[in-house]
């Protein structure tokens, strides 16, 4: 019998809610936990797709190298993030590199043969996974309109609005996901630039730093560096 608590996270992600419990039966079949320490390979660009992933815990990156050598980071992924869909549907091999980044990272590996045996039969899940992708596509679009466009203060604002904050008295206090080596990377620039935005912005009283703990000190301007792409 399928793991109940399996099924219960496939579940909360787009691809399949609201898909029947003989469907989720199905497709939890061929899914199984997997585990990985920071810096672990997941999987090499090259590689056949055997499975893509969802985040159960930690952190993945999914980066391509340059001819130089310089990793081009994609995407940063957390919690109940999903990734390499499109090789197992449609590539005959990963188009790029993935690895963990937190110690304790575990994936659900959902097994790219039972899971395109199904997509092919079931409508359902075609629908389902259509529909969840189209969402994520309008998403990445918008990131590289924002990082082909907005200067470099523009897109750590946008960034930095879009994080889970807590109010602590008239404070915003927010949590980086990320070493700031890697958010410069997925903000695609450098790891000067960005301490150079964080310093002026400490001195301008728009934030402060506690290593990864930023209190917001005036979210308007903030919004306006975003909104507006004021130089900051």
């Amino acid at each position: 019998m399928t793991d109940p608590e399996l099924i219960a996270d496939l579940r909360l992600l787009p691809h399949f809610r609201g898909l029947p419990p003989d469907l989720m039966e199905a497709i939890a079949a061929d899914c199984k936990r997997v585990r990985f320490s920071a810096g672990d390979v997941i999987f090499s660009e090259g590689e056949p797709p055997r499975a893509f992933f969802c985040v159960r815990r930690g952190a993945v990156k999914v980066y391509r190298l340059t001819q130089d050598g310089h990793e081009q980071v994609l995407h940063h992924l957390g919690e109940g993030h999903t990734f390499a869909e499109a090789a197992v549907l449609s590539m005959r091999a990963y188009p790029a590199h993935a690895v963990a980044v937190k110690a304790e990272t575990e994936l659900i590996a959902i097994g790219a043969g039972r899971f395109l045996q199904l997509f092919r039969e079931e409508p359902r899940l075609a629908a389902a996974m259509v529909s969840s992708l189209s969402m994520w596509l309008i998403g990445l679009t918008e990131r590289i309109e924002e990082l082909s466009v907005a200067s470099a203060a523009a897109r750590l604002a946008h960034y930095l609005l879009r994080l889970p904050s807590k109010v602590e008295g008239e404070l915003v206090v927010l949590e980086l996901p990320l070493a700031k080596k890697e958010l410069a990377a997925h903000l695609a620039i450098t790891p000067e630039t960005l301490s150079r935005l964080l310093r002026r912005w400490r001195d301008a009283g728009v934030v402060r730093s506690r290593g990864r703990t930023l209190e917001v000190l005036d979210e308007r301007l903030l919004v306006a560096i975003a909104d507006r792409d004021e130089p900051a």
